[in-house]
Parts: structure tokens; sequence; C-alpha cells
């Protein structure tokens, strides 16, 4: 659960802001109405936030000490306060809190949340500077590592490429379009070749760029293009604002090709991602072998139970194949009660040893687990060969399989 800490000694606002955040998944917030109770609440062994939200003014600390204890736990800290400073705000922004936000308009709430579920985000995500200016590069660094994103450096285009695949997430490049020896658009054209625009956020950066080179770097691929002498908060608004939009992309095709039900892969993906994995193994003159399973007794649970209690078994054994089945294979959804999986880089012991441990799992849930008011049931599988030139020939092969387990009694996993 993540922890996000909250000094607000206004009850009214202390419930909104809380009922605010609870609606973000995994979220738990720790309230504290003075600076003493956010003292003792971060001296706790048990309590580790991730971000702080703050009032500027509290019964033992009217001159926003709170920052300081904040800042001093090395927590991003927002100020979410009703007073109006302009030197205050920028004495506060100057000593590194993430953003000063007035309490003026539910549009302001709206913004707090957004920026809390970003920053908690944000440590997951890999960020990737690019500038040969080293004093540049390193306020662009503070910057962002105020945000939680772990921040790597390249100074030249082929130092940022070689860094490419020892990134795990990366999901932003900040870009100096103007560098040495090669220009912005090189390392951007090969970003491109590699990162939909839908994977990664490429923002451009620069001190002297004309308005056609910034249409031209925007037309040649990069998500947003900033010059080096905008604010920091614009900076950060952007950059936020360009993760943000991966995030709803990533979101809507998470939708697309997800079974609601499941949590697997739908036909649709299995037929686009799926063929796609397949043919490259078969490519590497690697074998790969494709699985159909069916539950046995399917429509008697639902005859006999409801259709409530056959989708929670259906749910559960997707949750079961996500469990079981090891990386990289890909399992997923045909329809009804037929599941499929997609087993590359495997031996067939391995292949029978992970098939065996579905029909293992799926009769323990049924028989003496949390769905063992519907009774064991039991699952039949047919594997293919392996050596298939396509998925298609590979799902036929196994559905004959699949067939003759059916034929010959049920419970049981047929190979070719």
């Amino acid at each position: 659960m993540t922890q996000v800490l909250l000094v607000e000694d206004a009850a009214f606002f202390e419930r909104v802001i809380r009922r605010q955040l609870n609606e973000i998944h995994g979220l738990q917030v720790l309230s504290a109405a003075s600076l003493a109770e956010a003292r003792e609440l971060l001296a706790r062994p048990d309590v580790e936030p991730v971000v702080a939200l703050v009032d500027l003014t509290l019964p033992d600390a009217p001159d926003g000490e709170v920052v300081d204890l904040a800042l001093a736990a090395k927590l991003p800290t927002i100020v979410f306060t009703g007073r109006f400073d302009e030197k205050l705000r920028q004495m506060l922004l100057g000593k590194g809190v993430v953003d000063y936000i007035l309490k003026d308009s539910p549009a302001s709430l709206t913004y707090l949340t957004s920026l809390v579920q970003r920053i908690c985000a944000n440590h997951t995500i890999d960020a990737l500077v690019v500038d040969d200016s080293r004093v540049d590069a390193e306020v662009i660094v503070r910057r962002l590592k105020h945000y939680r994103l772990r921040v790597h450096c390249a100074s030249d285009t082929a130092s940022a490429l070689a860094q490419l695949d020892k990134l795990e997430n990366l999901r932003l490049v900040v870009l100096d379009y103007l560098m040495p020896n090669v220009d912005g658009f090189e390392l951007l054209r090969a970003l491109r070749r590699r990162y939909g625009m839908q994977e990664l956020a490429v923002v451009g950066l620069s001190g002297q760029a004309s308005a056609e080179v910034i249409a031209r770097f925007l037309k040649s691929g990069a998500n947003d293009f900033l010059p080096k002498s905008c604010t920091p908060e614009e900076f950060m608004l952007r950059i936020s604002q360009n993760l943000d939009m991966l995030d709803r992309l990533k979101n809507l095709d998470e939708l697309a090709h997800r079974d609601a039900l499941t949590g697997l892969s739908n036909r649709r993906h299995l037929f686009s991602e799926g063929n796609a994995l397949f043919e490259r193994c078969r490519r590497a003159n690697e074998e790969v072998a494709v699985a159909i399973l069916d539950m046995d007794t399917f429509k008697l649970v639902n005859d006999r139970h409801g259709h409530d209690r056959g989708d929670a078994l259906l749910a559960a054994f997707g949750q079961i194949m996500l469990e079981v089945c090891p990386q990289p294979a890909f399992p997923a959804r045909l329809g009804g009660d037929e599941f499929c999986v997609i087993l590359p880089g495997m031996t067939q012991p391995q292949r029978q040893r992970t098939l065996d441990r579905l029909s293992e799992e799926l009769a323990q849930v049924t028989s003496s687990g949390a769905l063992r008011d519907i009774g064991r049931v039991t699952l039949s599988a047919g594997l293919s060969g392996g050596q298939e030139a396509s998925l298609s020939t590979a799902l036929t092969t196994a559905d004959n399989r699949l067939y003759e387990a059916k034929d010959n009694g049920r419970d049981r996993i047929v190979l070719s």
C-alpha cells in the first residue's frame, strides 16, 4: 500500500482531500493536524510515505515549518494552501517543493489529486536526459527527480542509444535538439524506429530553436517541445501531461486487448501480439507449442450454481493461468470456457508440467479452495507439436488433440 502524508489542520479540507485521494487504488492517506503529529508519524517505523501534502499554516507551525520537516525527510512535497503570497511561493519552489497549489476551486483539488497520482506512479518509470551541457542536464535531472522519476543521463546520441537496453521501463526522453557532431533529429528518428509515440514520450528542448525547427521536430515524432527558458512549473506540467497521456493510451490498449472477466489476452490480442510472438520464434528456428484447454463440466456449473459462480470460476482460472504460465508464455481466453496458451522456448516435459499444474490448480480451487461449493472441475487439453509453420496451424493441431482428450474420457492432456 502506497502511503501519502497529509498535514492539514482544517477538518473540512482534511476530509475532502482524504476522500478524493482514497479513490486512487492502492493509496493510504496518513493524516496529521499539526507539525508535532506529522513529526510523530514520520518517526514511526511503519510509516514510509512517498509524498507529503502540507498546509502552510498550522497551530504549532504558522510560517510553513512543516515544509522543512517534509523536505528533510526527503519527501516530494506539495503545498496546498489558502494563503497566496508570490514571494513565499517563489521561496518555497526554490527550496524544492514540487508545487504550490491554492485551495481556491474544485479544479485545484482535481489537479492536486492527479499530481499525487503522477508522483506515486513515477518511481517505476525511467527517464533519459540527453544534453551535451552538463549544467543544463543537472537542472533537468534535479527537476525530474523531485517527481520521483528514475533519471539517467547521456551527453550525445551514441551514449543515449547504448543505454536503451539497460533501462527497464523507459517512458520519457528529454532531448536537446542541438548537440555537437549529431543533432537531436538523428536520435529522435532512432528512438521512433524502436518506440511508438504511445510507448515513449520524447520532449524536445532548446535554448535557441526557431518556430520552423520546433514544427519540424514535432513532425519528426516528438511529443512536445519546450524552450530551456521555460519556468520549472511549465516544464514539469508538460512532462506530467505527456506521461499522463501515455498512461491513458496504455489503459485504452489494455481495455482493447484484455478479456474483462479473466484479465487474460482476448482473441484479438492472441491473433496480433500472440501471432507476432509465434512468428518471431519460428523465424529463429525455435520450437513454440500451443495448447488449447477446456473445462470439462463448465455447463453443469452454470446450470447448477448459476452464471455468477460460472463467471467466478472463469476468473479464478484466468488468475491461475497468469500465475502458473512462465514468461514468456502467452495465455489467452478464446471464448466461453475455452482457453489457449502459447508456450515458446520450452521442452516437451516442461510443457507437460505446465499443463499438469494448470489442471492440478483448477482441481484444487474447486475441490478444497475458494470455489469448493462448485465441486471438483477437471481440465482437458490438447497440445501442438511445436514445429508448426503458423499459429493457425498450431491451433488446429491443438484443437484436434483436445477433441481426442474429450473423446477418451476427459480430464487428460493429449500431446502431438
